[in-house]
């Protein structure tokens, strides 16, 4: 994987001059500046190509990427839950309670910039299908695009509603302004599905620590995309089916014991995680602890020597739904003293709003890097791993046949690992509703910060009541309501389809 963050680096802004639609209107980029009579030719240029069009736009570099820590996709949906707090206040009280409007050119509308990255990856799939080469070696790498773009119209799909997606012919024509509508839903999960299904056709299963390509593109990414879009659409028996494919061996994933040991730098790449971000000193690092971390979180020196902005924080009332004896809860920071004696805890400080602690308390997870000095971590940034295939599975299972042992086995492999002893009994729930409601819970608990829990609350229909209820404990104002489901497109961006591009509702 060292070679894929290499290569990352060094072609990143070469790649980043071919041409692409910026939103919807077509417009010149340098069309010529890589010509594809020269670049590329060879395996080795295929190779950087694709690298750097397919997983560019999956990084977690500093403030780069669509999974950076600052403003990145999944930290604007989890601010935007029921325990997604930030002691800056200014536009993360706009996220955090909903208030956000289009007119306010809140942090929401930055996700828009990875909407060219799709057009990139088809502007690449033409580039590189007449190079001579192994077609078996090029069949990979048209599945790793094709899975690029899918996985891109997914996460923004789940963000946006549809947005515009441009064909091969249209893209080269840089030149003529020509305005494309938004997909349909309909339309995007077509697209979504078979771009995802094509690429795991040709994708193997899994890499596993101390292979080369460990961090490329698998058929099992692949299809816990696919899994996330069939929950999203509420297509629960195909959800169901992907789910069930996921558990086979082939794909050799498995829950590691400790529940936080999954985000330490000496257990990265282990058997639970599906796809991370790969970090390395030098090449891609994080900015996740300065974000969490108070100004005086220093009682060590070590710690003294770290960056710390006191930002993102997990609400009392949601710390508070934690077991007591849960694991999970201990990779929380709830009680600390700082090195001048200063006691923090929910008892001092959530009622002082100067206090540290005052919105909640530090969403820690993963390990502090023990080689920072300052504000960057190695370790690997985890996007998706086989705990949330199992609750999601569970959940499927449930939608379409009910109460079930199965489903309950499934949630408690989950929840016995934080709570050894404190699994279900299939007599603890008498509806379907209270299982339903049981894993709602434990995925909340259980993938806390990793960008799950706005979309898992509106899939259950609890988003509009939890969001009204976080703003109502705060005295806080929040404009949720349906239409809040999805974000809104910048105004910009809507000006330049000169009627063609239509925002979306409540905007």
């Amino acid at each position: 994987m060292k070679n894929i963050l290499i290569k990352l680096k060094s072609i990143l802004l070469l790649v980043s001059t071919i041409v692409l639609v910026q939103s919807c209107e077509l417009k010149s980029e340098i069309y010529d500046a890589i010509n594809p009579l020269i670049f590329p030719t060879t395996a080795a240029d295929v190779d950087a190509l694709v690298t750097a069009n397919a997983y560019g736009v999956f990084r977690n570099d500093g403030y780069s990427g669509i999974f950076n820590v600052a403003h990145g996709i999944n930290t604007i949906n989890d601010i935007c839950s029921d325990y997604g707090a930030c002691s800056w206040a200014w536009s993360w009280d706009n996220l955090a309670y909903v208030q956000y409007e289009v007119s306010k050119q809140d942090l929401i509308l930055q996700q828009y910039e990875y909407m060219p990255f799709i057009s990139k990856m088809t502007l690449t799939l033409d580039r590189i299908k007449n190079v001579q080469m192994d077609e078996t070696v090029k069949a990979m790498y048209v599945a790793e695009l094709r899975l690029g773009r899918g996985w891109l119209a997914m996460l923004l799909f789940d963000y946006y509603g549809g947005i515009v997606i441009a064909d091969t012919e249209t893209l080269k024509k840089p030149i003529a302004e020509i305005n494309l509508p938004r997909m349909t839903n309909e339309q995007m999960v077509t697209y979504i599905e078979t771009e995802l299904s094509e690429a795991a056709k040709v994708l193997p299963y899994n890499y596993k620590k101390g292979d080369a390509k460990y961090g490329r593109f698998t058929k099992g990414l692949a299809n816990t995309v696919l899994l996330k879009l069939y929950m999203h659409t509420k297509q629960w028996e195909k959800a169901e089916a992907m789910g069930r494919e996921l558990m086979k061996s082939e794909y050799a994933y498995s829950l590691v014991p400790e529940y936080a040991d999954i985000f330490k730098l000496a257990n990265e790449k282990n058997a639970e995680i599906i796809w991370a971000v790969q970090c390395k000193t030098g090449f891609q690092q994080h900015k996740w602890q300065p974000h969490i971390l108070p100004n005086d979180y220093d009682y060590t020196p070590f710690l003294s020597s770290l960056t710390k902005w006191n930002g993102f924080k997990m609400t009392w009332d949601y710390f508070n739904t934690f077991d007591l004896n849960d694991k999970r809860r201990e990779t929380l920071i709830y009680d600390y003293t700082s090195k001048a004696g200063v006691h923090h805890s929910q008892e001092n400080d959530a009622n002082n709003p100067s206090a540290q602690l005052y919105l909640g308390c530090i969403p820690l997870k993963y390990e502090i890097d023990p080689a920072t000095t300052g504000e960057n971590s190695q370790v690997d940034w985890i996007v998706y791993r086989y705990a949330d295939v199992l609750t999601l599975t569970a959940e499927a299972i449930v939608r379409n046949k009910g109460i079930t042992s199965e489903a309950v086995d499934l949630l408690n492999q989950v929840r016995e690992r934080a709570l050894p002893s404190k699994g279900y009994k299939l007599s603890d729930f008498t509806n379907a509703d209270q299982l339903l409601q049981a894993i709602l819970d434990e995925r909340g608990w259980e993938l806390y910060f990793e960008g799950a829990r706005r979309t898992d609350l509106i899939r259950h229909g609890k988003y509009i009541d939890q969001i009204k209820a976080k703003a109502e404990r705060k005295g806080m104002k929040t404009l949720v309501d349906e239409t809040r489901y999805i974000y809104p497109f910048p105004q910009s961006w809507i000006d330049e389809g000169k009627g063609v591009i239509v925002q979306n509702p409540g905007y």
